[in-house]
């Protein structure tokens, strides 16, 4: 899918919305962990083999901005030890509880004092990178990580569908909803393609894809996860967006064939660098 759909609502987006007040209640916290979808084990894998070309021994992960703990669970199964960071108390609180070498912690990106200096093989934010003060976190990235250590940028776009009438349904609703989003949303849209890495040498990744089969109500559980979706709620109490949503998603489908369940995209970015060994 081209990419360059999603630019065009970039400029939407305003520089008013208060980020610490994102993901902070219980019950978006909760949705959040229930409805976002889960990075691909494609992308786990690029990015440690990348970690490998310079790090053999995989013994530490940092995780920021880990939300519910999404991509810190799948970095697990590699490193010695994950340590999955995020500013909100409920999302930490939403984590899992039971993975032995997974640690969540509540803190800000540009200040861990829980992490010594040169530890880290890899220092990671799955979309995350966007609402945090770039220049003052990637200063403590430099400090985190060891010579050879990898920083890596990754998430996804908006989903989309390839049912006609279920994307028209999709770019209304963006339509609506991304003026309520904060400015910084602006870089997921542009897949950070603007953004200049701190090591020489950075590689980026657009071809991995998340495809997922949804039902309306998944959608539905999903668009209810994302802040720009509560924004526009809470500006529109008397409005039933969901509902309307609902009903234009069920009508598509019912249209189109597709029947109950139909397949969404959401394309990945990724950006890696090698911290110099020297």
């Amino acid at each position: 899918m081209d990419t360059s759909y999603f630019s065009e609502y970039a400029h939407l987006s305003p520089g008013n919305a208060d980020k610490s007040k994102m993901f902070l209640g219980t019950d978006l916290s909760k949705s959040y962990a229930d409805s976002r979808p889960v990075y691909t084990a494609e992308l786990f894998k690029t990015v440690v083999d990348y970690c490998l070309e310079t790090r053999p021994s995989l013994d530490l992960a940092v995780d920021m901005g880990c939300g519910s703990g999404a991509s810190t669970i799948g970095f697990a199964r590699y490193f010695n030890k994950v340590i999955g960071v995020d500013i909100s108390e409920t999302q930490i609180a939403c984590a899992p509880k039971d993975i032995p070498n997974c640690e969540f912690k509540v803190g800000h990106s540009d200040k861990l004092p829980f992490i010594q200096s040169g530890t880290a093989d890899l220092f990671c934010f799955g979309t995350s990178f966007h609402w945090v003060p770039q220049a003052e976190t990637l200063a403590e990235v430099d400090r985190v990580l060891r010579p050879g250590g990898i920083i890596a940028i990754f998430g996804y776009d908006v989903p989309s569908s390839s049912i006609q009438a279920v994307q028209a349904c999709f770019q209304r609703l963006w339509k609506k909803v991304f003026p309520f989003a904060a400015k910084e949303t602006a870089q997921v849209m542009e897949r950070f393609r603007g953004l200049k890495m701190p090591y020489p040498g950075a590689i980026r990744n657009d071809d991995i894809k998340l495809k997922l089969d949804y039902t309306v109500q998944d959608t539905i559980n999903f668009l209810k996860s994302t802040r720009s979706t509560q924004a526009y709620l809470e500006t529109h109490p008397h409005e039933d967006l969901l509902g309307e949503i609902t009903q234009e998603l069920t009508q598509a489908l019912e249209t189109s064939g597709a029947g109950d369940v139909y397949t969404i995209t959401f394309n990945i970015y990724l950006l890696m660098a090698h911290k110099p060994a020297n």
